[in-house]
């Protein structure tokens, strides 16, 4: 069943990519992060509380602090990613999840080095290198310099490597709960979001964000809506499956993000982007796999 879970998720999350794209026009990063937490609130808490409340022990709220703090970053500043740049260019570049996730797993879990994953290392950065093949041509290691060298490309990963973190400490909230309970979780990490965004908007952004939230009110809906879902979907593949598997599956989102961003935000994927999609998402496969 988590597999399932997991592979709706990508659907719905690539949907809400595709959504906060057409936002982004229009609303800062911050307000669209602000009301993806606020408005899907209580969908998520009726799924929450609708079988009474677990009880809960100290390593619950290190997880959902800890993930707090992480995810708050991660999506603001994909989001602020996403907004200046063309989707298709950038967004592969999720598939560095699996690279992350491994590393963690090597410095703070113990765990050795395998063949398989090693490979699957390799081929998460030919694929990066891929994405930008076309800059080959003024220099052989210009597409790998970019990673390093283009702002939005770090700013990016440094986002997905946040999100690789945040997905241990959900786990961890998930699994501190009796009995488990993956939406309260959620419920809680989004609860300390909203108040720490809502601090922040008012000093920073004073009126403003306001007036923006008011005026795209029903868009934000349906990001908030389909952002709900897609975290209460892949939450819910936590509770049944091995996080790196289940966010392997999570990361066939890339796939349909260039296609929804090509049918539906008039963005055209380079057969570079698609290539790269391809190798970098064998990649994470072979990661999860070893």
């Amino acid at each position: 069943m988590w597999f399932w879970l997991a592979f709706c998720s990508a659907i719905t999350g690539a949907v809400e990519i595709t959504l906060n794209k057409k936002v982004l026009n229009k609303v800062s990063a911050t307000v669209l992060t602000w009301s993806l937490f606020t408005l899907s609130l209580p969908l998520i808490a009726y799924f929450a509380i609708k079988n009474g409340l677990p009880s809960l022990n100290q390593m619950f709220f290190l997880g959902v602090v800890a993930s707090s703090l992480t995810f708050i970053f991660s999506k603001t500043i994909s989001n602020e990613t996403i907004k200046n740049n063309s989707v298709s260019k950038v967004f592969p570049l999720a598939a560095f999840n699996g690279f992350f996730t491994y590393i963690f797993g090597l410095l703070f879990l113990s765990e050795s080095l395998r063949l398989v994953p090693v490979i699957g290392l390799f081929l998460t950065i030919i694929g990066s290198y891929i994405l930008n093949a076309d800059q080959a041509k003024e220099d052989l290691l210009k597409p790998l310099k970019l990673l390093f060298t283009n702002k939005s490309y770090l700013l990016f990963l440094f986002a997905i490597m946040l999100n690789a973190l945040t997905a241990i400490f959900d786990k961890i909230g998930i699994n501190n709960t009796q009995p488990i309970n993956a939406a309260f979780t959620l419920l809680v990490e989004d609860m300390i979001m909203i108040v720490i965004l809502t601090a922040y908007l008012f000093k920073k952004e004073h009126k403003k964000w306001f007036k923006e939230f008011k005026d795209n009110f029903v868009i934000l809906l349906a990001n908030g809506l389909t952002y709900g879902i897609s975290t209460l979907l892949v939450f819910s593949a936590f509770t049944g499956g091995p996080i790196a598997l289940v966010l392997g599956i999570k990361r066939l989102q890339i796939f349909f993000v260039l296609i929804f961003s090509y049918l539906f935000l008039r963005d055209k994927p380079t057969r570079y982007s698609w290539i790269a999609a391809i190798v970098m998402s064998l990649g994470t496969l072979m990661i999860k796999l070893g």
